[in-house]
């Protein structure tokens, strides 16, 4: 049996919004269509991945998030923007009716390659584009993939790298200031030497310490010294990082081993 693993959030999200009409005076929202478009959307996605079974990932109820503790501005720019007001009701439900998961104080994109390491023949799939940096993995982005792609850790530590030297504006983080796509590209390129295997698929082999100290340099460049801060917030957690017996996070820190010891749940 195959499993899919899906961002709730997203799906959630959309649903909700796509229910609620705004007549200026008056917020309607038919709770009984979204829930509709929501289970319609997670089945789809089910099918899309070949699965026959689902767990919805979700990040916490309480909005607890160890990247604030690092850089408190993380997201802040996003609470102008309410969420949908059948949100709350619309997960309850959905949660009701489907396996799902949450950790206080993780975002649920952590939660993604740790349960696909616990769960055989498991899916990850979302429309979010930061699930390239996770390694090892069956990874499909609906509306841009026909079908689940194996993403290399290679692969996965070079997308990594580029997302923290282009900096993501949706989670607030810059990265190299005056970076974009192209610029990013040509850094990485000379790190990165791509083959052909027996199959005919492609290979990838990264150098990731040249890649890295070619980072650090280019910040060092622009006069940046928040290259290891960007690296931790573009980080999606792996396997391993995070001690769930002692409630941490492994932050991502080149020269020492470093945890971040979360707060007691809200």
């Amino acid at each position: 049996m195959r499993t899919a693993l899906l961002d709730a959030d997203v799906i959630c999200y959309q649903a909700a919004a796509s229910a609620q009409r705004d007549y200026g005076e008056e917020i309607w929202s038919d709770i009984k269509g979204a829930i509709a478009d929501a289970e319609a959307q997670i089945f789809k996605e089910m099918e899309m991945a070949d699965c026959e079974q689902v767990i919805l990932v979700w990040s916490p109820k309480n909005g607890s998030n160890w990247r604030k503790l690092v850089m408190p501005m993380y997201k802040m720019h996003r609470k102008s923007t309410p969420k949908p007001i059948c949100y709350g009701e619309l997960r309850d439900e959905m949660s009701k009716r489907f396996d799902n998961v949450s950790v206080d104080w993780l975002e649920g994109d952590d939660i993604f390659h740790m349960l696909q390491k616990k769960i055989p023949n498991s899916v990850v799939v979302s429309i979010d584009k930061d699930m390239f940096t996770l390694p090892d993995v069956e990874y499909l982005r609906p509306h841009t993939m026909a079908f689940p792609t194996y993403t290399s850790r290679d692969y996965a530590d070079y997308y990594w790298l580029y997302q923290v030297l282009i900096g993501d504006s949706t989670d607030g983080y810059k990265g190299l200031l005056g970076t974009g796509p192209k610029r990013a590209e040509k850094l990485l390129a000379e790190f990165m030497y791509v083959g052909i295997d027996d199959n005919g698929q492609a290979t990838h082999d990264f150098d990731f310490d040249g890649a890295w100290n070619a980072v650090v340099n280019a910040y060092r460049e622009k006069g940046q010294d928040n290259w290891l801060e960007q690296a931790q917030m573009a980080r999606i957690l792996r396997e391993g990082d995070y001690d769930s017996k002692n409630k941490r996070v492994r932050l991502f820190n080149p020269d020492k081993e470093e945890w971040l010891e979360l707060p007691k749940s809200k």
